[in-house]
């Protein structure tokens, strides 16, 4: 799917969001091979693998302070994605679950943090982002692994939530 005007301005951040994810599975960290990297129908039938991401939005709120009059207005968001990593190593891998978690946590903060673009804009469509640290999730001792919280600001017309507002 593209990134296309025709897609609200939440939808289309999503898309440039989990292209830089999409960028580990090239090979760009070696030290974190990253096997596929999944956005979820709401009635998904997945099984969890191995360095596993998965893109999900957690909550979308109103940032009254970041909103501008006008006419119309322009109404500013702060949404929170998470990502979630999977980690499920072999039985006779020696790596430290810890170590699996720090390198590929670092990784995915830096495969959004492209130092070669204004990575909190995202071309164009938000005003700031932050990556927030990650927490660590243990699944009955069966996988472990971690979500990382990435908060995206944006503005949309009041009228328009497909039209991006400085």
């Amino acid at each position: 799917m593209s990134v296309a005007s025709t897609r609200p301005v939440l939808e289309r951040i999503t898309q440039v969001l989990l292209s830089r994810l999409e960028l580990l599975l090239t090979g760009i960290k070696p030290s974190t091979p990253i096997q596929e990297v999944l956005r979820l129908p709401r009635h998904a039938d997945f099984t969890p693998q191995h360095l596993q991401l998965i893109l999900t939005v957690d909550t979308v709120e109103e940032d009254e302070d970041l909103s501008h009059p006008g006419n119309p207005p322009a109404i500013a968001f702060v949404v929170t994605y998470n990502i979630h990593c999977h980690l499920l190593p072999s039985e006779h891998d020696s790596t430290p679950i810890d170590e699996y978690i720090a390198v590929a946590a670092a990784d995915v903060a830096e495969s959004i943090t492209d130092p070669g673009v204004d990575w909190f804009n995202f071309g164009g469509l938000s005003i700031d982002a932050q990556i927030n640290a990650y927490e660590r999730f243990d699944v009955t001792g069966e996988m472990d692994g971690f979500t990382l919280p990435v908060e995206v600001t944006y503005r949309v017309s009041e009228n328009s939530h497909y039209e991006v507002r400085a």
